[in-house]
């Protein structure tokens, strides 16, 4: 007898199966019982899970990425690290971001040690061993270096740490970001999307900084957009002295910057053209020469130095003297004087501290001893040292920092060593001790330098310094702080003020008295003597129990390529801190309060006993009786090639110029007799 025809439901089973060649006789209710079809699809699963690299070593901060393959079944490979759940073993050495972050697979280094990097997926495991390196973080560089953008543009910066064994490694997503200026450009930090990634906002200048480990990089970030129409030309100088070639110092940078309407500026030294009005007393190369805007002189008398670009004039007097030879104040002897001025750290060409004021500065030292956060003494509190002030001084303090709490030489007990100084907050900023400053001492000021200063070295250096040898488990926020403004005994402060040409303030001359410029400062060295004086005052209040500052001024600028603060304002620094210090030693002797530097009296409470620390300048490569040079990348001995510099010629850079502040800095705290509380 035929069989008869299959029930529907075969049917339409054969219409959907068919094209698979499935047997009938192999589908329930078909006649072949409930066997499997012999082409039946069958899910694969995951066999293995493989993690690579199998084991990976890398410095403290950077990041490695790890990659999941994972093998099949029926014999097929696939990559699955988008897809694969990741964990570390130890997450006190290594993090990793798992599924549903941004790069699953991404493991970034927190401690030295070694951990095991995991990924799961459908049941299976994968490892890989990572090894994070004892080498210790010695430098951080920020790129690219003074980068210029238009407005609504990006700019991605990179941070690169050297280590202890001259290693690098890019620790840009581990760095924390931050941009001096957000009305300027905004800046993605750790955590964020794209760390690094700035945006620009509007036309200015803003400092980009990255720090991490306590180490800052930093660099500038102009923001000019084309476009706009001239309105005026600056000049980097007003009235400088130079010597007689071929004695040190005969020559000086100018620099022109041509000004715009829409906010924006640009850098036309080497297009302007420049004249003199007398090349028998100095030259100045014009565009198409080597150095365009070079002065030099040749004979004593005064020419007028001047620059042309898009209509615009400018220019400068230029006084060539015998006695304008720059010489490093400790390496001044005899009768050697700048423009009548005598040097020595503490004058009359002398480096050594007063009698009165090396015993007070003795007594000073003996004082300082550890203390709770209510400034009470405890074997269990701290020893703060503050440093505070700009850009530059952001770059050499926290490098050494950590430079010394490396230090075997050091006191890691007591000592908590802090880095208050930030891009951008330059002198001005520092001198008001509550409130914000106001537009009138501290011009144009917008984003962090209209901060009080105070406040934020209070709330995000002091609270949150969770390394500190006393800082309470689980400190770190304003309401529970690591550190007080109570346990600050030290300050080292560096600072100096931007573009002090375009803010109408010279240099100095034969003719100087700041005392007669009080009521409206002229000559920037006067100005920031006053300014040093108004910063220890504003410092004392806020710090009850400040003991001791010490004051260091700039490095050379005689590189500089902008005109932010360029020679011979750099090295006139010095005189203000050396006139500042003297004018503290009169008042102790006398009670007379100095009409520029104020009144600082230590015993009293308006300040604090004020000396020098690592005096800073030497004339380019020209050896200071130390050896100590400043180079710009000239090719023949000393410098062979070294530049200590990044590319604003201003700012020191972490590969030669920032190590050797932190040298000179580290000789003088571990050797001098008023620093018995920074050793052992």
């Amino acid at each position: 007898m035929a069989q008869a025809n299959p029930q529907p439901a075969c049917r339409l089973r054969l219409l959907i199966f068919g094209f698979s060649l499935v047997l009938l006789a192999g589908l329930p209710g078909c006649g072949g019982g409930t066997a499997a079809a012999p082409n039946a699809v069958v899910p694969r699963t995951v066999t293995s899970l493989a993690v690579g690299p199998a084991s990976a070593s890398i410095n403290f901060g950077a990041t490695q990425a790890f990659t999941a393959t994972a093998s099949y079944s029926d014999g097929s490979t696939g990559d699955v690290t988008g897809s694969a759940s990741w964990s570390s073993s130890d997450t006190t050495k290594a993090t990793v971001e798992t599924i549903g972050e941004t790069t699953p697979g991404l493991a970034t280094a927190i401690g030295a040690g070694s951990a095991t990097i995991t990924a799961s997926l459908g049941g299976q495991l994968g490892t890989a061993a990572l090894t994070v390196k004892s080498a210790t973080l010695t430098a951080l560089s920020v790129t690219p270096t003074n980068p210029t953008i238009s407005t609504s543009a990006t700019q991605q910066f990179t941070a690169t740490g050297t280590y202890s064994d001259q290693s690098t490694s890019a620790v840009t997503s581990s760095a924390t970001w931050a941009s001096s200026n957000p009305n300027i450009a905004t800046i993605q930090t750790s955590g964020q999307t794209s760390s690094g990634l700035a945006t620009a906002v509007a036309n200015g200048s803003s400092n980009i900084q990255a720090t991490f480990a306590g180490i800052t990089g930093l660099t500038i970030l102009n923001v000019s957009t084309p476009g706009g129409t001239q309105t005026s030309l600056g000049l980097s100088e007003i009235d400088p002295s130079i010597s007689i070639s071929p004695s040190e110092g005969s020559t000086l940078q100018f620099s022109a910057v041509a000004i715009y309407n829409n906010g924006s500026n640009q850098k036309v030294t080497s297009t302007a053209t420049w004249t003199s009005s007398n090349p028998a007393v100095a030259t100045v190369q014009n565009a198409g020469g080597a150095n365009p805007g070079l002065v030099t002189g040749l004979s004593a008398g005064t020419t007028m130095i001047a620059a042309s670009s898009g209509g615009f004039n400018q220019s400068a007097t230029v006084t060539v003297a015998a006695n304008a030879v720059p010489i490093p104040l400790m390496d001044m002897t005899g009768s050697d004087n700048y423009l009548g001025f005598a040097g020595g750290l503490y004058g009359g060409n002398s480096n050594a501290v007063q009698s009165g004021h090396d015993s007070d500065g003795q007594a000073a030292a003996a004082l300082i001893q550890p203390l709770d956060q209510n400034g009470n003494p405890s074997a269990t509190g701290a020893v703060v040292f503050l440093g505070i002030g700009m850009s530059n001084a952001t770059l050499e303090f926290s490098a050494f920092k950590t430079t010394a709490q490396q230090s075997t030489s050091v006191n890691q007990t007591t000592l908590a060593i802090e880095d208050g100084a930030y891009g951008s907050v330059t002198a001005c900023e520092w001198t008001v001790a509550q409130g914000s400053p106001t537009p009138t001492p501290c011009p144009g000021l917008t984003g962090v330098p209209a901060e009080n200063q105070y406040d934020r070295v209070r709330d995000t250096v002091l609270a949150t310094a969770t390394t500190a040898p006393s800082a309470p488990a689980g400190c770190g926020t304003t309401a529970d702080p690591c550190l007080t403004e109570a346990q600050v005994q030290i300050l080292w402060i560096k600072n100096a003020n931007p573009q002090p040409a375009f803010n109408a303030l010279g240099s100095m001359s034969s003719s100087t008295d700041c005392a007669s410029e009080v009521a409206d400062f002229t000559t920037e060295a006067c100005n920031y003597e006053s300014q040093l004086g108004q910063t220890i005052r504003a410092a004392r209040s806020r710090y009850p129990n400040l003991k001791q500052i010490f004051l260091s001024t700039r490095i050379y600028a005689g590189y500089a390529t902008v005109p932010l603060n360029p020679e011979p304002y750099a090295y006139e620094y010095g005189y203000s801190a050396q006139w500042l210090i003297q004018a503290q030693v009169n008042q102790m002797n006398t009670t007379v309060i100095d009409p520029v530097a104020g009144d600082l009296s230590y015993t009293d409470g308006s300040a604090a006993w004020t000396a020098w620390s690592g005096y800073l300048w030497a004339d380019g490569d020209n050896p200071r009786s130390d050896g100590l040079i400043w180079c710009g990348g000239q090719p023949s001995a000393p410098c062979n090639g070294e530049d200590d510099y990044q590319s604003d010629g201003t700012h020191p850079n972490t590969t030669f110029g920032v190590p050797k502040v932190v040298n000179l800095l580290m000789n003088f705290f571990t050797t001098s007799v008023y620093t018995s509380w920074f050793r052992p």
